[in-house]
């Protein structure tokens, strides 16, 4: 899957519409020109950049959201107490206000373009096109919740998309449409949160062989950790310790007699047979082995990043990162826009979104407009609503300094501190502790 284009309106701190365009310039028309592919026409690399607060992170999570909607709303959201939104909050009216989301992409060789929008009721509006010789309507669902041109799926409730509800019940129009969307992107979150839960995941997928351990290994040695081998290391939860836990979690209640059979035994019986998985580390031939917490984090942060990248690259997916570069080294974060911006080693078109502070990856928008079309930034206005712009925008010329050019805030897109009021703090503590 590829993507071309996500816009989206009144979500988080972006209250105006904004889009995230990844198609380049070359293409004008609603199909490849004869000769190329889909594949030349998309960017392989887009990297978002701005101050801290200034939203750039709002650009991924409205991405998130939208997917989470798809991927949900006729399941798990069902549940929620209220319908979820996150609408700019500053101006009282956006609370209500419509939000809109829509994205534009390519799987099996066909352009789709999917939107939804949405109030504090649920969905408002909703619909799906494909390209043939011209736009054709797959499918269009209005705010009562009905919905002409899906096969048994002539009405939805209010707080689920027509398209998530068809994907539950099989409906074979839309729904490998809607696994396309479920497994075509990959969103990484900054944090030792997202780290640890990545490296729970790689040593399940090492033991149940979804993952060779090969790639971990070379992974590891292609940012010089000194790691020379990893191993899976297994752990049953000891079976006092399942009971005690399955007490804990279904508790016996007052209407249960004394001399009833414990109702916590089954789920006992099922934590016992819980297996504990944790990744080992070798460095050179003769040392001992050292757990993940034992390796610096940066290590850590490249493997939970690094097997991401391989997956993205051999499936053909959307790789969307927040902070590319927190706790790597500038080379490796280099490194891996180098491997997707690289068609010898992207064979399968896979795209990287990013955030980031680096400087050092701006240099990728040197050079001709194409180059440019992949740079973005995001300006948080004085109204604390948040724009997102392009490179491509701006007069330059090819061999411009775009990071020196960027730093001196010809772009904007940069804080503007005020170093001076240091002095206000200090003088302030000096009087207290005088």
């Amino acid at each position: 899957m590829h993507l071309l284009r996500f816009t989206f309106e009144n979500h988080r701190s972006f209250r105006d519409e904004a889009t995230l365009d990844l198609a380049r310039s070359t293409l004008s028309t609603l199909r490849p020109p004869k000769g190329t592919t889909w594949v030349d026409h998309i960017h392989h690399v887009d990297g978002i950049y701005g101050a801290n607060a200034s939203g750039k992170t709002n650009v991924l999570d409205a991405l998130h959201y939208m997917l989470g909607a798809i991927g949900s709303s006729a399941t798990s959201w069902l549940e929620k107490p209220q319908f979820p939104r996150a609408p700019f909050a500053l101006i009282p009216g956006q609370m209500t206000a419509p939000a809109t989301f829509e994205l534009e992409f390519i799987f099996s060789g066909k352009r789709y373009a999917y939107r939804f929008a949405t109030d504090t009721n649920g969905v408002t509006e909703e619909s799906l096109h494909v390209v043939s010789t011209r736009w054709k309507q797959v499918f269009v669902r209005n705010a009562d919740g009905r919905v002409k041109g899906l096969g048994g799926v002539s009405k939805v409730a209010q707080r689920e998309l027509a398209l998530s509800r068809a994907a539950q019940l099989g409906n074979t129009t839309v729904t490998p449409v809607w696994e396309a969307l479920m497994r075509g992107f990959d969103l990484y979150h900054v944090g030792d949160g997202e780290v640890s839960a990545r490296l729970d995941r790689i040593a399940d997928q090492l033991q149940e062989r979804a993952l060779s351990l090969d790639v971990l290994v070379t992974l590891a040695q292609i940012a010089d950790t000194g790691i020379t081998d990893i191993e899976v290391e297994e752990r049953a939860i000891p079976p006092q310790f399942a009971r005690l836990l399955a007490q804990m979690i279904t508790p016996p209640t007052d209407a249960e007699q004394e001399d009833t059979p414990d109702s916590s035994s089954d789920e006992a019986k099922h934590l016992s047979n819980f297996i504990a998985r944790n990744l080992l580390f070798r460095h050179g031939t003769e040392s001992g082995r050292l757990r993940h917490s034992d390796e610096s984090t940066g290590t850590m942060a490249w493997l939970a990043l690094g097997t991401a990248v391989v997956s993205a690259l051999r499936h053909g997916r959307v790789l969307v990162v927040d902070e590319l570069g927190a706790s790597l080294h500038p080379q490796l974060s280099r490194l891996i826009v180098d491997w997707f911006d690289d068609p010898e080693i992207n064979t399968t078109g896979a795209q990287l979104i990013f955030t980031s502070h680096d400087m050092t990856l701006l240099d990728a928008g040197r050079g001709d407009r194409d180059k440019r079309e992949q740079v973005w930034f995001v300006e948080k206005g004085a109204d604390g609503a948040s724009e997102l712009f392009n490179l491509a925008d701006f007069p330059l010329q090819k061999g411009s300094n775009i990071v020196k050019q960027y730093l001196e805030g010809r772009f904007g897109g940069v804080p503007y501190t005020v170093p001076s009021l240091i002095h206000t703090l200090l003088n302030t503590r000096a009087e207290e502790k005088e």
